[in-house]
């Protein structure tokens, strides 16, 4: 089981039981604004959890459970995923975090974690982020943790801003 933790933050894979905790995160307009799927449904988010899972059964990574180290608190997910980009299976970082803790670096400090994790653990050679331009927080996120945007194409019928972080050398 993967268990990252961080100064503030603790990262570990999601079971079924988060249900409750995360679908008020995922229900929250906010912060859904510029996710294709828009708000979710309990079912989406039973199918989302179920997802992650079978991710972390293939690929060994996924999208992971973001805690507060603190109290244990669930504050949204982050971490890898393989997503068809442009025709191609690519690994692709992805964040969500409960809107009552935007700008206080969690972001941040939660994909920078993963974007480690994925190229010390997993060997990957370089991890993608996906955007809307006006998700400005979430470029500035991006940007934050060394990706550099590489170009403009259409994820989910919607253009989007690609970036790119390589492993190190």
């Amino acid at each position: 089981m993967v268990w990252i933790e961080t100064s503030r933050l603790i990262l570990r894979e999601f079971q079924q039981e988060d249900l409750h905790d995360l679908l008020p995160i995922l229900a929250d307009p906010k912060v859904m604004k510029f996710s294709p799927t828009g708000v979710n449904s309990v079912e989406q988010v039973q199918a989302r959890i179920a997802g992650f899972i079978a991710c972390y059964k293939e690929f060994g990574f996924g999208k992971w459970a973001v805690m507060l180290k603190e109290n244990h608190q669930l504050l949204g997910y982050c971490g890898i995923a393989v997503e068809s980009i442009d025709g191609k299976d690519e690994k692709e970082l992805g964040y969500r975090l409960d809107s009552r803790y935007w700008k206080q670096g969690l972001a941040t400090e939660a994909a920078s974690a993963a974007i480690k994790c994925g190229f010390d653990q997993f060997g990957l050679s370089y991890i993608l982020g996906i955007v809307e331009r006006e998700n400005t927080a979430s470029v500035r996120v991006l940007e934050k943790i060394g990706m550099r945007h590489q170009r403009t194409t259409i994820f989910h019928e919607v253009e989007m801003d690609l970036y790119q972080v390589n492993a190190p050398a």
